[in-house]
């Protein structure tokens, strides 16, 4: 997966995202937030940090990835207990991560793709 993909990817899910929201009126949208006795204004900034901060931590997720070697379809991604997972498609390594504390776990995470180094291996010996 390249990093032109990856980020395409996630502006594509930023953009729904946001598509989702955009689509109801904003009158329900501030009527509901002050309902609640909160400033709409307020609630903005802190759900534009939140998805910044999610956004920001798949973006270092799969960044750790490529440099590892290991390759995760970003389409794969599964909600599980509190977080996301997915698998390398190389190895079948498992990663997962957790929006809400920014961890990142998995056997991914702890060396080189073994199929990509086994891969790059075979070509250098033919050289």
């Amino acid at each position: 997966m390249t990093d032109k993909n990856n980020n395409d990817h996630l502006a594509r899910i930023t953009n729904e995202l946001a598509d989702s929201v955009l689509m109801l009126p904003d009158e329900a949208i501030l009527e509901e937030i002050s309902e609640a006795g909160a400033d709409p204004y307020e609630e903005a900034e802190y759900t534009r940090s939140v998805l910044r901060d999610a956004f920001q931590l798949l973006e270092n997720v799969a960044r750790r990835l490529l440099s590892l070697g290991h390759n995760v379809n970003p389409k794969y991604w599964q909600p599980r207990r509190g977080g996301y997972h997915n698998d390398c498609l190389e190895c079948g390594s498992s990663v997962s991560f957790t929006t809400a504390t920014g961890e990142m776990s998995g056997e991914a995470l702890h060396g080189r793709c073994p199929a990509r180094d086994h891969v790059i291996r075979r070509q250098a010996s033919r050289k």
